[in-house]
């Protein structure tokens, strides 16, 4: 009689790959918790670049403002003049300062002098024009750097004076594009009939009249509106060229036109990081400011001029 024979089990062949891989439910709840994390974390990586970059600006600013400290401890403690007559509200000039805040509205003689680049007259400090620019600011940059008058506008005196077509201004201005994000406060750089007749300060705003004020923090270097002033539909207000700016002739001028497309800004860039933005004054230092804290620091009494009803915040 035969033994009985032993059962054999038979071993199910293993499936790897299910042991290996994800089904489908499992990579949809892996896909949905690395949208949460991405969700968590985005904005979290976009504040702290934007945190880089406001750092930057305050660097740039501060190598800009002591720029300005070294050529005015050159220069008997004063910038560069635009214009050696007394400026009114409009623009004009008259060389002998008027008698009454009435007077100092407009009237007076044209002005033919071609502007002065401030950035150009710092570039012996500065010696990089790259600190010129706002990591923040996105608008087209100058793709030529000039270092000297002759090659950012071919050194012209008058504004009649047709532009070299090869001169920084020239390219910038067909290509609308950014020579600098930050606009120098023009109390610096020329003398407003205005102030002079109101006792806010007499003449330029040097370095002896500026520590003579009750309170000397004035605001040197503002940021540069650049997106409105180089916009090619902004006929009303816009201006390549400029670099300065001034408050004599009111709030509005600085953060709100009043009309058209661009009525709602103006010259200065007040919220260029955040609710906020970056100020230099006289003695170097740097502040992150919004509007509401700012505006008073662009007057030399710290008297706003033609005041916003809502100003912006």
């Amino acid at each position: 009689m035969n033994p009985p024979r032993a059962k054999c089990r038979r071993e199910k062949p293993t499936r790897l790959h299910d042991d290996a891989g994800f089904n489908l439910i499992e990579q949809l709840v892996v896909i949905s918790i690395i949208g949460i994390l991405s969700a968590m974390l985005l904005p979290a990586l976009m504040r702290g670049r934007e945190q880089a970059r406001r750092i930057s600006c305050i660097s740039n600013l501060r190598q800009i403002g002591t720029a300005a400290m070294l050529y005015m401890a050159d220069n008997e403690g004063s910038l560069f003049h635009h214009h050696e007559g007394w400026v009114l509200d409009d623009g004009s000039q008259v060389n002998v300062l008027p008698t009454s805040p009435a007077d100092c509205i407009g009237g007076g003689l044209g002005n033919s002098q071609a502007e002065k680049a401030w950035v150009i007259y710092l570039q012996p400090y500065l010696r990089n024009r790259e600190v010129g620019f706002c990591p923040t600011d996105a608008t087209p940059r100058s793709r030529f750097l000039a270092g000297t008058p002759r090659s950012f506008n071919g050194a012209i005196r008058s504004s009649s004076d047709p532009l070299p077509l090869g001169s920084e201004l020239a390219l910038a201005i067909s290509n609308r594009s950014t020579i600098q994000s930050y606009l120098l406060n023009s109390i610096f750089t020329h003398k407003s009939a205005r102030y002079a007749v109101e006792g806010a300060i007499n003449g330029f705003a040097t370095e002896a009249a500026v520590s003579a004020l009750p309170d000397p923090n004035l605001i040197l270097f503002s940021e540069r509106n650049s997106e409105a002033l180089n916009a090619y539909d902004n006929d009303a207000y816009g201006n390549t060229g400029q670099d300065d700016y001034d408050t004599w002739v009111g709030e509005g001028a600085l953060v709100r036109w009043g009309s058209g497309k661009y009525g709602d800004q103006g010259w200065i860039r007040f919220s260029r990081h955040g609710k906020a933005a970056n100020y230099t004054y006289p003695d170097g230092h740097v502040a992150l400011l919004p509007w509401s804290k700012a505006r008073r620091d662009q007057y030399p009494d710290h008297i706003v001029r033609r005041p916003l009803r809502d100003p912006q915040p």
